[in-house]
């Protein structure tokens, strides 16, 4: 990655426009940004850091806003390039902006954009991202570093320069992984640990498969069977062949038993079926005899009934010929009423049309006439209807037109109220303006309100920490006065057991003898006077413990002691950061400053809603004056269209006039017209229904004579009394028919051979064939239930043989899949087989951590002249997980290996420095990794001596033919001489800085 181009507007002590060229000032390789202390050599490198992350942290943001331009938006652009292109960054930080109107500040949010460039020149790019989540996502990508690993590569800050050189192990790796690009390899290495963790995974379900079928088979014999015990043998040796082997013989069993059950059962099923044909026998011969009995009963019943069905015969006979004339009969009589009630129609009709004014009609017999008549009528009521509509609607035209007529006057009152209304609204609108004014002069700016919150809040934490570390601290030293009573008995106690082991040494001895064993003091055989044990005796054993317990015991007091330091130390810090401030007024200064936030974000609600009142009653002013237009257009054109239909009401009203005549009105005239035209057709309905009637009563006449000849009847009076009622007739039938059934029926019955050839004195036992049979079924029964039970026991031992085979092969290839698997695994994750006990992640990128230490022993050796050189070791560091990682500083002058924490200022600025270099060296070198083309480095030269520093600036000079560059940051004035390409700062009367580049 490299720096091109920073402008910054009011940023820290520069108030003003500043704009520095990285390529120009860098051609020679180093240049330098050098100014007096506390001038703003760091806020350029905070500014370019700021530029790409966005944050120097949360506490150090507020710095960057310049107090020196309190009115001027703070502005930061970085232009830079990395394998993934060329770049534009703009950025402004969060800052409070003085209000215009009144005292108080206003909260500017902080903002962000990015483009790409297609060159370093251009100005107008392609725009990427444009807030500053979306920025912060992208320059993740492009820049391929966090900001801490930006601060450790490319950046080395006051204070933070030998970071790189003393991390841990784990935060060096997560550097180098980074900057080289190796998280495939940890991806990887996390792939294999995850198939591992599966593949054992898989064999311990396979396992419990295996456990489950060899159980479920198990279950399925009787617990004495020597079968079970050599199961489970087998299974918890997983022996699949043994297994197998075992459930072959105990499935061959059941089968032997299954086939003996299936032979009974042959047996059984024959005497069944013989004993069931003998009673199917003598249950047919029975029912054949009451068959018999009955059917010869049946018989002697229908010989009597049969010369009654004679007579009934007959009857059905003459009924079935009347029913040939009944529909003569039936429309004879229709016609004659039909002419009676015609002939009565006529008179009633002329009768009431005599009364009418249109008498004239009843003298008129003419059908023909009648209905030229009609016709005459119909077509003057036809030229009437329209007229009687219009006429009709007259009344509500007249009514609504008035009614529109009153509206125009009402929403002309209206519209000039409307104008009233409108204006009068800028009185109104000044007073609301006046308001929001008033609000926004009166507001306390939140931020403030919440800094000064959050201040008193932790203020109040720490007093809360330090009462309650308070109330531990006594807990402490109580504890640490029991231990030390503790620890004194204990130290008594030893000395006085020890006293006693010493004293009862000799009688131990003694005790110990034995008559021809040497003594272990003198040598001799013979014992002739032992030592007496005396009173108190304590062993070896017993001072050991005794021992054993006073090291418990100062070791309690000692850990005792060191809780309650600790305690003390941690209640000191507490109380100064609560800066010596009561828990209760604390908690008070904290309920105000709570109390301060509310009001000031409630003034911010009020702000918020007086101008969204400004801005709606400024839509409700624009609302009322488009009414205004509004109604005054349709206000004119109401008007226009009311005249004319004024107009065309007057023109309707004299036609309805002419054509009523002398009738009143036309509806009169056309309801005259209605009632001659009923009369009209009334008097042609019935003259014509009496007409079709005289036809009707000669034709039926025709038809009831032909009718009565063709059925052999005398008249009409005897063909009525042989008619008999539907419902008799079909009764009548059914019992014919049912009487020639059954007479049928019974004859065919007894005609069959097996009632016709018995005589009526045969015997059928059906009880005690039955009874045979059913002993024959029971048998046959529990025939059936032996063989389904042992075909069930077959089969169920078939299923769970078959199930244990399966999961048994299934074990197996797993357990043959599995090896290799987990073997990966262990060996990446430094598991088990991995001698070094290192990752596969951690092995990569010990190569490429050799070849950094590596570039950087070429440069530490000459700035160092030949004293220091930098080692890897593969010792783990502290709680360290990633072996190999670490580093020692090599000194030439002893021989011995030193902990960079114990190199001096100067030796850990320029060892950090060469580190640095080597590792931008190798990243530049790689493909596919992070290119570091910029350094910059923030103070630290002025520690080195003037040989050490021609070294080191010497080693410096030589990156200009590797294309990269260093920017010192320094107020060394050595360093003026030596650097012609330089940023000068100075400081302004006023207290702010400008800057000046010199290329």
């Amino acid at each position: 990655m490299r720096i091109h181009h920073l402008h910054i507007e009011a940023i820290g002590p520069f108030p003003g426009r500043h704009d520095i060229d990285f390529d120009t000032l860098s051609a020679g390789g180093l240049f330098l940004l050098e100014g007096p202390t506390g001038a703003g050599k760091s806020t350029l490198i905070d500014a370019i850091t700021y530029g790409l992350y966005g944050t120097l942290g949360k506490a150090l943001d507020s710095r960057l806003p310049s107090a020196h331009a309190p009115l001027a938006d703070p502005v930061i652009e970085v232009v830079f390039s990395t394998n993934a292109g060329i770049y534009k960054t703009r950025r402004t930080p969060p800052w409070d902006r003085p209000k215009k109107r009144g005292d108080g500040f206003t909260p500017q949010n902080a903002t962000a954009k990015l483009w790409r460039l297609s060159s370093v020149e251009d100005t107008i790019g392609e725009p990427v991202a444009g807030s500053a989540q979306e920025v912060g996502a992208e320059m993740q990508r492009i820049l391929g570093l966090t900001r801490d690993q930006f601060m450790q590569t490319v950046v080395l800050p006051q204070g933070r320069f030998s970071t790189f050189l003393r991390a841990k192990p784990d935060e060096r790796a997560a550097v180098l992984r980074d900057v080289f690009g190796t998280a495939i390899y940890q991806a990887v290495q996390d792939q294999l640990a995850e198939m591992a963790r599966t593949a054992r995974r898989d064999i311990t379900v396979a396992q419990g498969e295996v456990s489950s079928a060899l159980r479920s088979f198990a279950g399925l014999l009787a617990d004495d069977d020597p079968a079970v015990r050599e199961l489970w043998e087998a299974g918890s040796a997983l022996d699949s062949d043994e297994m197998t082997r075992l459930a072959d013989n105990v499935q061959a069993g059941l089968g032997r038993q299954c086939a003996e059950a299936d032979g009974v059962l042959t047996v059984k099923h024959a005497e069944e079926v013989a004993a069931r044909a003998v009673l199917e026998t003598r249950k047919e011969l029975h029912r054949a005899l009451l068959r018999r009995s009955s059917l010869m009963a049946e018989n002697a019943g229908l010989l009597q009934e049969g010369e009654g069905i004679a007579m009934d015969r007959d009857r059905l006979a003459g009924a079935q010929r009347a029913a040939t004339v009944a529909g003569a009969l039936r429309s004879h009589a229709a016609a004659t009423s039909g002419m009676e009630r015609a002939s009565q129609a006529v008179t009633t009709a002329c009768s009431e049309v005599r009364l009418s004014v249109d008498d004239d009609l009843a003298e008129v017999s003419d059908i023909p006439t009648l209905r030229a008549t009609i016709d005459h009528v119909t077509g003057e009521r036809g030229g009437l209807m329209e007229l009687v509509r219009l006429e009709a609607e007259l009344p509500a035209r007249a009514l609504e037109l008035g009614s529109d007529e009153a509206r125009l006057g009402l929403s002309r009152a209206a519209l000039e109220e409307k104008r009233a209304q409108l204006g009068s609204r800028p009185a109104v609108r000044d007073g609301l303006t006046n308001a929001l004014e008033d609000l926004r002069y009166t507001a306390t700016p939140v931020a403030v309100a919440h800094q000064v919150m959050e201040q008193r809040r932790a203020i109040r934490d720490a007093a809360h920490r330090a009462s309650a570390l308070a109330k531990q601290l006594a807990e402490a030293l109580a504890s640490l006065t029991r231990a030390g009573d503790v620890a004194r008995t204990a130290t008594e106690q030893e000395s006085v057991i020890r006293l006693r082991w010493i004293n009862s040494t000799a009688g131990s001895l003694a005790a110990d003898l034995e008559d021809g064993c040497p003594c272990p003091v003198c040598g001799g055989t013979e014992h002739p006077s032992p030592a007496p044990e005396l009173p108190g005796h304590a062993s070896l054993e017993d001072a050991d413990a005794a021992t054993k317990r006073r090291q418990q015991a100062v070791s309690a007091l000692q850990e005792a002691d060191r809780a309650h330091v600790r305690l003390a130390g941690d209640l000191t810090a507490q109380q100064e950061a609560a800066r010596h401030t009561g828990l209760r007024d604390a908690d008070t200064a904290l309920a105000v400053a709570e109390a301060d936030v509310c009001t000031a974000q409630e003034t911010v609600r009020l702000i918020t809603m007086a101008e969204k009142a400004v801005v709606e009653f400024d839509a409700g002013t624009d609302t009322i004056r488009a009414g205004v237009a509004a109604a005054e257009t349709s206000t004119a054109t109401t008007a226009e269209r009311l005249r004319g239909e004024r107009q065309r009401l007057h023109a309707d009203e004299g036609r309805c006039r002419l054509a009523a005549t002398d009738c009143g009105s036309v509806a009169v005239r056309v309801e005259l017209l209605d009632a001659r035209l009923a009369r009209a057709r009334q008097l042609v309905g019935t003259r014509q229904e009496h007409h079709d009637a005289e036809y009707r009563l000669t034709d039926a006449s025709a038809t009831l004579d032909e009718a009565l000849r063709d059925a052999t009847f005398s008249d009409a009076d005897a063909a009525r009394a042989a008619q008999m009622g539907t419902l008799e007739s079909a009764e009548l039938h059914q019992r014919l028919r049912r009487y020639d059934a059954d007479l049928a029926r019974v004859s065919n019955g007894l005609a069959e051979e097996a009632v016709a050839s018995l005589t009526g004195d045969e015997v059928a036992d059906v009880p005690a064939a039955a009874a045979a049979h059913d002993a024959c079924q029971h048998a046959l029964m529990a025939a059936s239930a032996a063989g389904a039970t042992a075909a069930a026991a077959l089969e169920q031992c078939d299923r769970a043989r078959r199930v244990l085979v399966k999961v048994l092969a299934r074990h197996q290839r797993l357990a043959e899949d599995a090896a290799p698997v987990v073997r990966m695994g262990e060996l990446a994750n430094a598991g088990e087989g991995n001698v070094k006990s290192t990752t596969l992640s951690t092995f990569v990128l010990l190569r490429r951590f050799e070849d950094v230490v590596a570039a950087a022993n070429d440069r530490l050796t000459v700035m160092s002249d030949g004293r220091f050189a930098l080692l890897r070791i593969d010792e783990r560091e502290g709680r360290a997980r990633r072996a190999g990682l670490g580093l020692t500083v090599r000194d030439h002058h002893t021989e011995t290996n030193r902990d960079p924490h114990t190199l001096s200022g100067g030796e850990t600025f320029y060892v950090s420095l060469c580190l640095a270099l080597g590792l931008a060296d190798v990243v530049t070198s790689e493909a596919g990794g992070i290119s570091l083309d910029t350094l910059f480095i923030d103070e630290g030269f002025g520690s080195l001596d003037s040989e050490t520093l021609d070294g080191v600036l010497g080693e410096l000079a030589h990156l200009q033919a590797g294309g990269r560059a260093v920017g010192i940051v320094s107020h060394v004035a050595e360093l003026k001489a030596r650097i012609p390409e330089r940023v000068e700062i100075t400081r302004r009367a006023d207290g702010g800085s400008t800057l000046v580049v010199r290329a």
